[in-house]
């Protein structure tokens, strides 16, 4: 029997999956943290550097290409299960049998059995394409949402258990692959289309001229995410990554519940303003409104409370990771323009600089990663968090020249948003100051916490009231229909 939901919009649904995910992923981890230390972490980011390519490059590459499709048939959906599930083998295949070269090259044994049974998550992963795609076609992002809250769910209480009982590091092993298999199971479950294998040339050669392309896009953002726990790892050692994974771990789940939702719905909504250039000035102005709204007061404010929150939530092992965990939650202000963009351009399918841009955002981050990662952890989040705002000209750029949008419309849509949460930072960085050590820790994070959410209130009301006004309008029904 299918898991009861109620009808929401596109977005609503991405929010109330990430929202799920990351919340549960968050709860899940204030338990593991403490208990199994960064050293465990740090094992399990380093396997993912290794297996993770299909998740974030093949399934989204493929799961976009079957997307662009105007009408993509069975063959289409087979031939793409067939070809992602026979890569995501060989890959499985060559992890597990370079996992003792790899182990060796990290100076952590442990890491061999590990990056063995998790080799498996690739094949897990990629045969989960076709039905991903066909309700996103549809906008029918509930079965989506259904199969996330599933997964996580079963998986985490059964990897809480396991750290519980001792488990240690295999705990987080066993719960991702659990995770990878309810995962497969339920989408093909809750989506009504056939599995089906089997491959043709011609079906593969009209999906080729989108495959390619967002190829090479999530392939550098992929190794934009992973070269710099992959350097970390050979300078710093693994109990760094442990703590580079958990303000890296924040700043996704910041990224899954502000950003990305609106994104996914507007990458699609995007391609009807194609011979519009008014109507998708207005699209963009929207979107960017739409993502900054929250995620700059989040970011701000979780930078100015993260002290605190380390001194209640984790022990002294985590306390290394304070500033590196505030300068990658201000990274993603810059997110902003960056994910808004693409979606813009996709919409355009202008394909190729979102892949042109993806290129040199990871050639930069490789650079600065290498250049910040001998002198420790904090010079390289430093380094990691300067790079897209540096690299944000070039959606920029490529936007202008496809659109003739420029860059005051992308400027003008965040700028009351961004000085409205600026003004709220400054709030709770002043509450922390007076009260922090004439009161308990928790005490000062519930009032900065609150102070914050009331200042942003009053200073978005007053600077962006076109985007204070839809939340005001969203609480304003449901206090009429109580």
């Amino acid at each position: 029997m299918a898991l009861r939901l109620p009808d929401l919009s596109p977005t609503a649904w991405n929010t109330l999956r990430n929202l799920f995910a990351q919340g549960f992923g968050l709860l899940l981890f204030a338990v593991q943290a403490p208990l199994l230390g960064p050293h465990a972490f740090g094992l399990i980011t380093l396997v993912m550097i290794f297996v993770g390519f299909c998740e974030h490059v093949m399934e989204i590459a493929t799961t976009e290409a079957l997307l662009a499709l105007r009408e993509p048939d069975r063959r289409h959906y087979a031939t793409m299960t067939t070809a992602g599930g026979a890569f995501a083998i060989v890959l499985g295949v060559t992890v597990a049998l370079c996992a003792e070269p790899i182990a060796m090259l990290f100076k952590e044994p442990e890491l061999a059995p590990v990056l063995r049974w998790m080799a498996l998550l690739p094949v897990l992963t990629a045969i989960t394409t076709a039905p991903n795609a066909a309700a996103r076609r549809e906008m029918n992002f509930k079965p989506l949402a259904q199969r996330t809250i599933l997964s996580i769910g079963i998986s985490g209480i059964v990897g809480l258990t396991l750290t519980v009982l001792g488990y240690g590091v295999w705990a987080l092993v066993w719960q991702a692959m659990l995770q990878r298999a309810i995962n497969l199971i339920l989408i093909w479950y809750f989506v009504p289309l056939p599995f089906e294998l089997g491959y043709s040339r011609r079906h593969m050669a009209e999906m080729m001229p989108f495959t390619g392309p967002m190829l090479i896009t999530q392939t550098m953002s992929w190794g934009a995410g992973q070269a710099p726990r992959f350097i970390l790892g050979l300078y710093v050692g693994t109990t760094e990554v442990g703590l580079f994974s958990l303000a890296s771990r924040l700043n996704e789940i910041l990224l899954q519940l502000t950003i990305s939702p609106r994104f996914q719905v507007a990458r699609i909504e995007m391609r009807r303003y194609t011979d519009d250039q008014t109507g998708l000035a207005d699209a963009l102005a929207r979107v960017l409104r739409d993502m900054a709204v929250l995620s700059f007061p989040m970011a701000i404010g979780a930078a100015a409370v993260m002290p605190v929150l380390f001194a209640v939530w984790l022990d002294a092992r985590w306390a290394g990771g304070v500033v590196a965990a505030q300068l990658l939650m201000l990274m993603c202000l810059p997110y902003v323009t960056h994910y808004a963009l693409s979606s813009a351009l996709l919409g355009l399918h202008q394909q190729k600089p979102v892949a042109k841009t993806s290129t040199v955002q990871t050639a930069s981050t490789v650079l600065a990663m290498a250049v910040a990662a001998p002198f420790g952890l904090v010079p390289a989040a430093a380094a990691l968090a300067i790079q897209p705002v540096l690299t944000a000209v070039l959606p920029v750029h490529y936007l202008r020249r496809a659109s003739g949008i420029g860059l005051a419309t992308v400027l003008r849509a965040q700028a009351p948003l961004l000085a409205a949460a600026i003004g709220m930072g400054v709030v709770v960085s002043g509450v922390i100051l007076l009260l922090r050590g004439h009161a308990h820790d928790a005490v000062v994070l519930a009032v900065a916490t609150l102070s914050g959410v009331l200042s942003y209130a009053g200073l978005l009301q007053k600077l962006a009231p076109d985007a204070a006004r839809p939340f005001l309008d969203k609480i304003l029904r449901r206090f009429k229909r109580r």
